[in-house]
C-alpha cells in the first residue's frame, strides 16, 4: 500500500513538473518585448509609397517568424517596399550579423537588408526588441510601430500584419502591437 502511494505521488510530482514547465514556456513565448521611445521625426529616408521597417537581431530564433511574416506582407500588398535592419551591438566582430537570417531576408522580393551599426537606427525608431517594424506612409510619417507576429518565433496571422494591412489599404487601424523577439543589442 505505501509502495502505491509512493509510486501516485511520484507520477503526480513528475506530471505537475511538466505542466509547470509547459506555463512557464508558453507564459515566456506570450511575453512581449520592449518598446523603446521613439526619437524619430517623420523618416525622410523612406521611398516614398509604403516602406515597412523591420529591426532585426541575427541570432535571435524569433527572427525567422518574423521574416515569414514579411515575405507574407509583401505578397499581400505589391507596393510595399521593405527594410530589414539587421543591428550588430557596439561589440559584436565585423560580419557577425550574417548568416542564415541574412539569407533568408535577402530573399523576400523588394526588400532592402542592411547592416544598423550599433543599433543607430533602431534607436532612432525606439526599437529595443528585434522583429520591431515601423511603417510610414507614402508622407513618410510614421503610422504604425510593432511585432508582426502573435508571440515568439510564431508565424501566422496577427495583429500587426493586419494592422500594416488595413493602413495600407486605408482602413484606420492601430498605431501599435506587441512586438516578440530578443532584445536588440545584446550579442
Amino acid at each position: 500500500m505505501a509502495r502505491e502511494i509512493a509510486v501516485w505521488l511520484i507520477g503526480l510530482v513528475w506530471l505537475s513538473a511538466i505542466a509547470g514547465g509547459f506555463w512557464l514556456w508558453e507564459r515566456y513565448d506570450a511575453t512581449p518585448g520592449t518598446v523603446g521611445a521613439q526619437t524619430a521625426a517623420p523618416d525622410e529616408s523612406a521611398p516614398g509609397g509604403w516602406c515597412l521597417t523591420v529591426f532585426a537581431h541575427p541570432r535571435c530564433p524569433c527572427t525567422r517568424a518574423t521574416l515569414g511574416e514579411t515575405a507574407e506582407l509583401v505578397r499581400a500588398a505589391p507596393e510595399l517596399s521593405v527594410r530589414v535592419l539587421f543591428v550588430r551591438p557596439p561589440d559584436a566582430p565585423d560580419g557577425w550579423e550574417h548568416g542564415e537570417s541574412w539569407d533568408l531576408a535577402a530573399r523576400i522580393p523588394r526588400t532592402e537588408v542592411a547592416l544598423d551599426e550599433a543599433g543607430a537606427g533602431a534607436h532612432r525608431f525606439g526599437a529595443e526588441t528585434s522583429g520591431q517594424a515601423v511603417l510610414t506612409d507614402p508622407a513618410g510619417r510614421i503610422v504604425f510601430r510593432g511585432g508582426l507576429t502573435a508571440a515568439r518565433g510564431r508565424a501566422g496571422e496577427s495583429a500587426g500584419r493586419r494592422a500594416v494591412l488595413d493602413w495600407m489599404s486605408g482602413h484606420l487601424a492601430p498605431a501599435r502591437a506587441p512586438v516578440f523577439g530578443c532584445p536588440l543589442l545584446t550579442p
